[in-house]
């Protein structure tokens, strides 16, 4: 295993994740002003029954995000879905959301059509391909970002066009984030100047050295799960490692028991407990309490704290914690954390 040094850095990295990284605040900003940007074409007239969001990894998890940053303020459900297979409740009084950087994706393919074939009312988020030709085909709405990088690295894209165009429907008088967004902003800026590799002590190098060589296991609050989610996903992409989410307070009618076998892997597991004042105060201290029952059978517990006021800004200063954190990792590993060679090779199996 390497260090953390600069060189061993720029080594490891030769396609330059350090800087989707360093850049997120910027992404955040421009994919706010695309949104705002789009002719949405009568839309937001009335207030759909339910609102879809399709998507799937990287593209996917925006819609999570979306739903955990609006969701308890809308007066309609938000659904994000991952899969082949349309549920019936997609209708013309839907509106469906296909979220697909790459515009390529086959699941998200498959159910746009679909949505369009059940009515639905389609809003696209890509940056080309067979999606942009669908929305071209059938006359639709469809935001265009910027190509060329992961997904994963591209969620101020994915996010923020959405955001910004929820706020302009006004489908909820309180989603006007123009003042979060610019304190999000912010605070990412000053989180990626404390994450640089020339800072010697930094909290997602601590995190890395303490995960390198133990399964991550990431647990949150119900209303975080997109977030344990997105640390999930970059801990694998990114840091070439499996990792391993639950939330709360589910976790503790089932898994908590299960911190005894096999005592091998147990003890190569090291928790880390996302927190943020969104969880209710009975989730809180069952936090506290499941952490000291468990901490004897773990490599480590170490808890991440939200950073900002606004809810926005937690969310997204928990996202670059988790970001920031899988970087290391793979360095830590000897590994470039921007191929992502099996999941490639298995698109191009499913595709002969």
């Amino acid at each position: 295993m390497t260090t953390l040094n600069l060189a061993q850095i720029k080594q490891h990295d030769p396609e330059d994740m350090l800087h989707l990284l360093s850049s997120f605040s910027t992404q955040c900003r421009r994919g706010w002003e695309i949104g705002e940007a789009l002719k949405l074409k009568g839309y937001g007239e009335r207030i759909p029954n339910n609102i879809v969001i399709a998507g799937m990894g990287g593209s996917g998890i925006g819609g999570d995000l979306v739903k955990a940053v609006v969701g308890s303020q809308f007066p309609c459900p938000i659904i994000v879905h991952r899969g082949y297979t349309l549920p019936a409740f997609v209708t013309s009084q839907t509106l469906f959301i296909a979220v697909s950087y790459s515009g390529n994706t086959e699941e998200t393919l498959l159910s746009v059509e679909q949505a369009f074939s059940q009515g639905a009312n389609i809003l696209a988020v890509t940056s080309g391909g067979k999606l942009k030709a669908f929305t071209d085909t059938h006359n639709l709405p469809c935001v265009m970002i910027p190509d060329g990088q992961p997904p994963r690295a591209s969620l101020g894209y994915l996010l923020m066009p959405v955001l910004s165009v929820f706020s302009r429907l006004g489908f909820a008088s309180s989603l006007d984030f123009r003042s979060d967004l610019r304190e999000a902003i912010a605070l990412l800026q000053k989180l990626a100047e404390d994450f640089q590799p020339d800072v010697t002590e930094s909290q997602p190098k601590r995190l890395a050295q303490a995960l390198c060589g133990k399964l991550p296991v990431i647990y949150a609050p119900q209303e975080l799960e997109a977030i344990a989610m997105r640390w999930k996903g970059q801990m694998n992409e990114n840091g070439k490692s499996l990792a391993y989410y639950s939330v709360y307070p589910e976790m503790n009618h089932n898994e908590i028991e299960g911190w005894k076998h096999p005592s091998a892997l147990t003890r190569q597991s090291h928790v880390i407990q996302l927190r943020d004042p969104i969880a209710p105060s009975q989730t809180q201290r069952r936090m506290d309490i499941t952490a000291e029952l468990i901490q004897p059978h773990t490599a480590g517990i170490t808890q991440v704290n939200s950073a900002g006021k606004s809810l926005l800004a937690r969310l997204l200063s928990l996202v670059a914690i988790g970001d920031w954190t899988s970087f290391y990792l793979a360095i830590l590993y000897e590994q470039n954390p921007t191929p992502v060679g099996r999941i490639e090779e298995l698109k191009r199996r499913l595709e002969t």
